[in-house]
């Protein structure tokens, strides 16, 4: 296969979508065990899509990446025969169970919820007879390739959208405080809420902050050097956002990745056609909570979002003076009215509408919450939206044309890059042309007029020049374009599994409640590769008190400049670190923080909870 630029859909439209602005395959949740329970479609919707999809030449993986519980074992066998029988090209799963169940034969996708964080980890999940892995977020291009070293199984890895704090899979916080389960599609997100930080004492250092708030992930500019590091799958995050946020996301990457392409034609394009779209990709003017690159190249950066959680958009200024309606900034406000600011009014973002700009002077909406101080963003940018939701976007595959005249008819073949061919033909006897050069231009203006459909011609070939009413060129070629189109939308051949092999290691060898083992079917895939299950997944936890509900690479030693290994050029506040061990508390919730500096990971126990 070739580079594989795969988008999120809430829908079977936000897909389409998707696909028309580029993409080489959908990911979508089916309506159960998808581990974002509120984005889940229908088996018409899936139909609908994967028939879309194979007129590209792309692919729709289906999402069933929750933990199992007993009685649900049997729910989730049928449903992936539905979705089998749907069209879609692969299953997204982390829970094992799936691997002692009667499947259709579909590749299997390891979930990013399966921890897929490390080389033994990956050349164990290729040995049970996954076919990809999708990578834990927070790798460095160092560790991927480490994991390409071990494993042959194709990497997929995020490259833009939200970033979750905790190692995928492995976070219980959700569903320790909130009793909500992330690993079961019903994440409350508490890791984005105000948290105040606490010392031994019970002093309070930092107050209704959000302190386990990270920014989103932006690695569209290192495509390259992700793919030569064994990448072939590169992933948008964002099953929840809106079509905004699909059109404008999948659009910049597309363009990021053909570019890298037609540099590097030998890395291969994992479906057809190319997008032509009418408004300039910007991927900070969407959803975003400030873009990084994380972990990538292996440095530690500020990552945290201790202001606010929410999508703040660009820094446009701060303000001077507040004269009733007007506000003064203290530089040229570059807006118009109908965007939207956004500022911090204590824990949480607020916001307010321009009615009118004069220089360095907005008039708004709603000024009542707004003090001279206040840093102003703007989170909506009402023309450059206006623009790219009307812009039209288009993807065609291009097709050679080949007219010859055999046996008293004309006959037109359309051909696309994969060989596929469809053919038309019209009776009857038609005569050398008197100006041929005229004839064969008539012939290739005619063919040309491709209209709405998916194609564009790229060449014609022309046996021999004669002349053909146009009226009979244009039913040729609209019967040609509907044969192709209809041929290309056809149920195709699918990748077959990939065949078990016998198994390698465990990572570990005793597995407690971390490696999420809610049903017999999962212990009993666990027990056959030799490991000793000593305790079930935290769901089936009596409580997860003194336990830790989440490792992080985010560590607030760091983010407040204590790190005693890097130095933060960016520290959030100048304190003094106090000694003993520090608390995040939020109601009846307390939290202790244990910093691992050997691993440079931050751990989060549960000591107190309602």
């Amino acid at each position: 296969m070739g580079l594989e630029l795969l988008a999120p859909a809430r829908n079977a439209d936000q897909g389409m979508l998707a696909l028309r602005c580029g993409a080489d395959a959908v990911y979508m949740g089916a309506a159960r065990f998808g581990a974002r329970q509120a984005a889940g479609c229908d088996l018409e919707g899936f139909e609908r899509l994967t028939r879309e999809a194979r007129l590209w030449g792309a692919k729709v993986y289906a999402t069933l990446n929750t933990v199992l519980f007993d009685p649900e074992l049997e729910d989730a066998r049928r449903l992936a025969w539905d979705l089998y029988r749907a069209g879609v090209d692969a299953l997204i799963i982390q829970d094992m169970a799936y691997l002692e169940l009667d499947l259709p034969p579909l590749p299997l996708h390891a979930s990013t919820q399966a921890a897929c964080d490390g080389p033994d980890k990956v050349a164990f999940l290729e040995s049970a007879g996954f076919s990809r892995a999708i990578l834990a977020r927070e790798l460095s291009l160092e560790e991927i390739r480490g994991i390409r070293g071990a494993a042959g199984i194709e990497l997929e890895g995020f490259v833009f959208g939200a970033l979750c704090v905790g190692e995928s899979g492995r976070c219980y916080l959700s569903g320790a405080i909130c009793g909500r389960s992330g690993n079961r599609g019903e994440c409350a997100q508490p890791c984005r809420a105000p948290w105040n930080l606490l010392d031994a004492d019970r002093r309070v250092l930092l107050r209704d902050k959000h302190l386990l708030s990270i920014r989103d992930l932006d690695l569209s500019g290192s495509l390259e050097e992700l793919a030569d590091a064994g990448i072939t799958g590169f992933k948008i995050e964002g099953r929840l956002k809106d079509a905004d946020y699909v059109k404008n996301v999948v659009s910049h990457l597309r363009r990021q990745l053909d570019a890298l392409l037609d540099r590097r034609p030998e890395l291969g394009r994992a479906s057809l056609g190319r997008v032509s779209s009418g408004f300039a990709p910007d991927p900070a003017k969407t959803f975003q909570r400030g873009l990084s690159t994380y972990r990538l190249h292996g440095e530690r950066q500020p990552m945290g979002t201790p202001e606010s959680a929410k999508h703040l958009g660009e820094f446009v200024g701060t303000v001077r003076s507040v004269q009733a309606d007007r506000l003064v900034l203290d530089r040229r406000a570059e807006f118009h009215p109908g965007d939207g600011l956004a500022y911090v009014d204590g824990p949480e973002a607020a916001g307010t509408v321009v009615n009118a700009v004069a220089d360095r002077q907005v008039f708004v909406q709603d000024p009542s919450r707004i003090r001279p101080g206040t840093r102003i963003h703007r989170n909506l940018d009402l023309h450059w939206l206006k623009a790219m939701r009307g812009a039209k976007v288009e993807r065609r595959i291009a097709v050679n044309a080949r007219m010859d005249f055999p046996d008293g008819a004309a006959r037109l073949r359309l051909a696309d890059e994969t060989g596929l061919a469809a053919e038309a033909r019209a009776p009857g006897d038609f005569a050398p042309a008197r100006d041929p050069g005229a004839a064969a231009q008539a012939i290739r203006e005619a063919l040309e007029r491709l209209g709405d459909s998916p194609f564009v011609l790229a060449g014609v070939d022309l046996a021999e020049a004669r002349f053909v009413p146009v009226s009979r060129l244009n039913a040729l070629r609209r019967e040609a374009v509907a044969t192709l189109e209809a041929l290309r939308r056809a149920p195709r051949a699918r990748q077959e599994p990939r065949p078990a092999a016998p198994l390698r290691p465990l990572p570990a060898a005793e597995l407690d409640f971390t490696w999420n083992i809610a049903n017999g079917a999962a212990r009993a895939f666990y027990q056959r590769a030799g490991g000793t299950v000593l305790e079930p997944a935290a769901e089936l936890q009596a409580s997860l008190k003194d336990r830790v509900v989440m490792t992080t690479r985010h560590c607030l030693r760091y983010e407040l400049g204590w790190c005693p290994v890097h130095a933060n050029p960016e520290p959030w506040k100048p304190l003094a670190e106090p000694k003993g061990p520090l608390f995040l508390e939020n109601g009846p919730t307390r939290l202790e923080c244990r910093f691992d500096c050997a691993r440079c990971r931050m751990e989060l126990v549960l000591r107190q909870h309602a």
